[in-house]
C-alpha cells in the first residue's frame, strides 16, 4: 500500500476536479464524484458523454489534464489487484489463442506473480469463478470460440477471481442475450449484497431503476449523482440527454417514482 495519507477513505471512489481532453476537446470537464462503498452504481448518459473515459481516467488508463482520483482513500497505483475491471468487449482481441480457464486465471497473476504458472489451488479458484457465471463447462474451450455473451461472462469471472472489493464494468450488458443479462445482474447484485462496490457503465434507461441503487448521470459534466430515487428524475434526464431523450424515452423514463 501507498504511504500517502488517505484522502476521502470513506468513499469507494472519489474524483475531484477531473478534466480529460482529446485533441483539445473536453471529454470530461471538472468532474467531482463520490461513490460510497457497498452500492451498485450505474453511470448513464448519451453517446459521447464520457462514460468510458471516466472509468479509464479513474483507473489510470487515460491521463487527465487536471484532477485526482482515489479508491478507498488511495491512488489507483496503490490499489492494483483490489479493483476488478471488465472493459468493453469490442476492445479485447478475442483471437488470442488461449483457453477460457487461462483467461480467468490471468486475474490471479498479480497475486501469484507474472512469471509463475497457476497452481492447482489457483486453477480451482478460477473454475469456481467460472461456475459463478455458469461457464464451468467451457473451461477448456478457446476464448475465440465463444459467443459474445459467453465471452463477457468469462471476463467477469476473471474479475471475480481477484476477490476485489471494487468491481468496475464498462457496458457488460451490451449485446448479450436475456439469459446472460439475468445471470450477470443477479451476480452483481449478490456482490453488492456482500458489501462490494459495483460500478457499471449502463446504456438502457428502461432497466436502470430495477438493476441499480446508485446513479451517476453524466454528459461531459456531472448532471447529478446519488441514490437512484433522487437522481432519476425527468429534469435530470432532460438535462443529460437533451434531444436524444425523445428517441429513448419510455414510460419509466418519463415518470420515474
Amino acid at each position: 500500500m501507498s504511504d500517502e495519507p488517505l484522502h476521502e477513505p470513506q468513499q469507494a471512489l472519489h474524483v475531484e476536479d477531473l478534466t480529460v481532453t482529446y485533441g483539445g476537446t473536453p471529454a470530461l470537464w471538472d468532474i467531482d464524484l463520490d461513490i460510497p462503498p457497498g452500492v451498485m452504481c450505474a453511470i448513464v448518459g448519451p453517446n459521447g458523454a464520457g462514460k468510458s473515459t471516466l472509468l479509464k481516467a479513474a483507473l489510470g488508463l487515460v491521463r487527465p489534464v487536471a484532477g485526482h482520483v482515489r479508491f478507498l482513500g488511495r491512488p489507483v497505483r496503490a490499489m492494483r489487484g483490489l479493483i476488478g475491471y471488465v472493459p468493453q468487449r469490442h476492445s479485447v482481441d478475442w483471437d488470442f489463442p488461449t483457453s477460457v480457464l487461462d483467461v480467468v486465471a490471468m486475474g490471479l497473476y498479480r497475486r501469484i506473480g507474472w512469471f509463475r504458472r497457476p497452481g492447482a489451488a489457483d486453477l480451482e479458484r478460477a473454475l469456481a469463478a467460472l461456475a459463478e457465471v455458469g461457464m464451468q463447462d467451457y473451461a477448456q474451450r478457446q476464448i475465440s470460440q465463444l459467443s459474445g455473451g459467453q465471452q463477457q461472462r468469462v471476463f467477469i469471472a476473471r474479475a471475480l477471481v481477484q476477490n476485489a472489493p471494487i468491481l468496475i464494468l464498462d457496458e457488460p450488458l451490451a449485446g448479450v442475450d436475456a439469459a446472460t443479462e439475468e445471470i450477470i445482474i443477479n451476480l452483481l447484485k449478490r456482490l453488492r449484497d456482500e458489501r462490494r462496490t459495483v460500478i457499471v457503465v449502463h446504456h438502457d434507461l428502461t432497466t436502470v431503476q430495477s438493476y441499480f441503487d446508485w446513479l451517476v448521470m453524466l454528459n461531459v459534466r456531472i448532471v447529478a449523482q446519488g441514490p437512484m430515487a433522487a437522481v432519476y428524475t425527468p429534469d435530470n434526464l432532460r438535462t443529460a440527454y437533451g434531444r436524444q431523450l425523445a428517441m429513448i424515452a419510455t414510460p419509466a423514463a418519463e415518470t420515474p417514482p
